[in-house]
């Protein structure tokens, strides 16, 4: 089962080194996908750096390969004829789903090829916060590596519009959509006709083709975002959170979050943040686009609820993600495979040398199964040790194996330290602000 999107797997994270969120954050949103076929077994290769438009972004790899569709599904499918891909794509988001619902995602259905390798902008969604594009691609020859590149909106006159990307979803199976999302400067609008430009690599070669498809954004399907200014600081276990605003978009909920610096603990993130109308429908965090700060600010991204219009709306939490400031940092000893410091709570249990690797087990009963809570390792003078990366290898419902690359042989002497990035620790406390 999955060995053609392992072997695919396998060639494409070759190539996705440099796509970040942040730091080092590419491995976390493979991993993602990894996670969801579990009978993978995974392997951390050398990587190669890419030079990809892909700055500021997160890249999901899906195993999926059939779709189960529900009878709502099928019933989304025969009021919209001609989004079926779209909604079995957007399926697990009641936002994008609503948005379908309502005419609001633009059909564009549009091809180029080169090489043998067409592209196909299937449909967009387009609003103050971004653009969506979702699109498939697929070879005349199915035994060639192919992978999409360098993505770029460009306008009419072919000159690339500044964006930055901010997430997207890409599947190795060619017959299935994926996505692209481009963060805007809200205040700069988009001008109407537009230019998806790509690359591809075939068999590991960059192609020097373009793949250029023109498109016109549809001004009619274009609402404005909804504003709701809450400034509501809440203190829980003693830490203050502040909640600044919340801001819903046809395509997803951001929740502006302000931590006060003079916390005694690193907030990482909600774990049940949602909104919640009336009825208590709750529309909860979007699954890709959220991820752990060491920062005193963050953006949670909900799922949106643009077009119910609720008479009433909540945002509701109970707990959230922390650790005393002065645990954030893991250190162990390599050679006699120790924890020299670790949390309190002792839930790193074990390390292990697997040849050129550092294989730490962490304890995670309570449903934590973040892939990422450190990028690397630094010696002693603070010098990053191998590459810049730290990755779970196996996840499981009680704990989480997480690797990070280490030459025993040319590896500097003494301790090795890892900053935590998440971590399974809560605070608690019902929490329940008003929104409208």
């Amino acid at each position: 089962m999955f060995e053609k999107e392992e072997k695919e797997l396998e060639r494409s994270r070759d190539f996705y080194n440099e796509i970040v969120f942040s730091d080092d954050r590419a491995d976390s949103a493979i991993l993602e996908g990894m996670k969801r076929g579990k009978e993978l077994k995974l392997r951390k290769k050398k990587l190669r750096p890419l030079k990809i438009l892909l700055t500021a972004s997160i890249l999901f790899i899906s195993f999926f390969t059939t779709l189960n569709v529900s009878e709502t599904m099928a019933t989304y499918m025969k009021i919209i004829p001609g989004m079926e891909k779209v909604i079995e794509f957007v399926r697990n988001d009641k936002g994008l789903l609503s948005a379908a619902e309502n005419d609001y995602i633009q059909k564009v259905n549009a091809s180029v090829e080169h090489a043998g390798i067409q592209l196909t902008l299937d449909s967009v969604v387009h609003d103050e916060k971004g653009l969506i594009l979702f699109f498939n691609y697929s070879g005349e020859n199915e035994d060639l590596f192919v992978m999409p590149d360098n993505f770029k909106l460009l306008n009419q006159k072919g000159e690339e519009i500044s964006t930055q990307i901010s997430g997207g979803y890409l599947t190795v199976d060619k017959n299935s959509l994926s996505e692209f999302r481009l963060s805007l400067n809200e205040e700069e609008l988009l001008p109407k006709n537009l230019i998806l430009s790509s690359q591809f690599f075939i068999d590991q070669q960059l192609q020097k083709e373009l793949w250029e498809i023109p498109f016109q954004l549809d001004e009619n399907k274009f609402v404005e975002k909804k504003v709701f200014k809450l400034n509501e600081t809440v203190e829980i276990e003693g830490q203050e959170v502040t909640i600044n605003d919340v801001v819903i978009y046809p395509s997803q909920t951001d929740v502006h979050v302000s931590l006060n610096p003079e916390n005694s603990k690193q907030i990482f993130g909600f774990n049940d943040l949602r909104l919640v109308d009336e009825t208590g429908e709750s529309w909860d965090s979007t699954l890709r686009g959220n991820y752990p700060t060491d920062s005193d600010e963050l953006i949670v991204h909900l799922q949106s609820n643009y077009f119910s219009n609720p008479k009433k709306l909540n945002l509701q939490f109970s707990s959230l993600r922390a650790l005393n400031k002065d645990e954030l940092w893991l250190e162990i000893d390599p050679a006699n495979k120790k924890f020299l410091k670790a949390p309190k709570d002792r839930r790193f249990t074990e390390i292990v040398a697997v040849g050129n690797r550092i294989q730490m087990k962490l304890d995670t009963k309570t449903g934590f199964n973040n892939n990422l809570i450190f990028s690397h390792a630094i010696d002693q003078n603070g010098n990053i040790i191998g590459e810049k990366e730290g990755i779970s290898v196996s996840p499981d419902k009680d704990f989480n194996i997480y690797q990070i690359p280490y030459p025993f042989e040319n590896a500097p002497p003494g301790p090795i330290k890892l900053k935590l990035l998440d971590y399974p620790a809560t605070i608690e406390k019902e929490v329940n602000i008003k929104v409208k």
